[in-house]
């Protein structure tokens, strides 16, 4: 019993061992160790976000592959596995994922930018855009903060993009119900793009993202589509 006992043990930690060396053989990059990293030669550099985001602005270098693209995973076996591969996306989630497929798939030295080109934009790094001019840094987080503590109505802050499908089919909703609310409703529009150092301080990891403020403070979000009623009734709730 003491032996088998001994050998369940052992191939449990040898399950634990391997499913942790996957995780552990991705590197979470901050902007700063990303550039350094991308510097050298002989990287693979991929932004897995779609070919409207990599229009919009890229990273010099970087090849596009959608990770929700039907060939994303025969675009990755196309890259060599013992060179250094650096995947990033808008905000880490889809990195992150892409990163973790290139680990359990064999490739050797995987790094992921962890706060995506939202996070590498705040902190001032150059990227490649559609017209070529140098990408707008926006609001500030003290004009951001200023904003959003009216004192006389609620701030309804819509995190957006252009080139974002959903936040598209959410804006009317939202300019339906703010101008139905408007005198105790104010609507407060971030292009994330246009806004890198907001994004960035706020982590946004995903758009279309509503957030609803009282006086300077959050009381509700949202991020992704919601219906015209859901949000009619969340905003109910604090419209005196």
């Amino acid at each position: 019993m003491k032996l088998k006992t001994f050998i369940a043990t052992l191939l449990i930690t040898l399950v634990f061992t391997a499913c942790n060396s996957q995780t552990s053989g991705v590197k979470n990059l901050n902007p700063d160790d990303f550039q350094k990293g991308i510097s050298a030669k002989g990287v693979q550099l991929i932004d897995v976000r779609t070919p409207d985001e990599y229009k919009e602005k890229h990273i010099e270098g970087a090849v596009n592959m959608n990770i929700d693209g039907s060939n994303f995973e025969a675009q990755l076996n196309s890259l060599e596995k013992n060179k250094p591969v650096y995947f990033y996306c808008l905000a880490g989630g889809r990195s992150k994922k892409a990163s973790e497929l290139a680990a359990t798939d064999g490739f050797t030295n995987v790094n992921n930018l962890s706060t995506g080109i939202t996070g590498w934009l705040g902190a001032d790094k150059p990227v490649i855009t559609a017209n070529g001019a140098a990408p707008e840094t926006g609001l500030s987080m003290d004009d951001y903060l200023a904003h959003i503590k009216n004192p006389d109505k609620l701030v309804l802050v819509d995190f957006n993009a252009v080139w974002c499908g959903p936040c598209k089919l959410l804006k009317p909703t939202v300019t339906k119900l703010v101008k139905k609310n408007s005198a105790k409703l104010e609507l407060f529009e971030i292009d994330v793009d246009k806004n890198p150092k907001v994004a960035s301080a706020m982590n946004i990891t995903g758009i279309p993202l509503l957030i609803l403020y009282k006086s300077g403070k959050e009381v509700w979000r949202n991020m992704g589509l919601i219906d015209e009623n859901d949000l009619a009734g969340k905003l109910k709730q604090f419209i005196n």
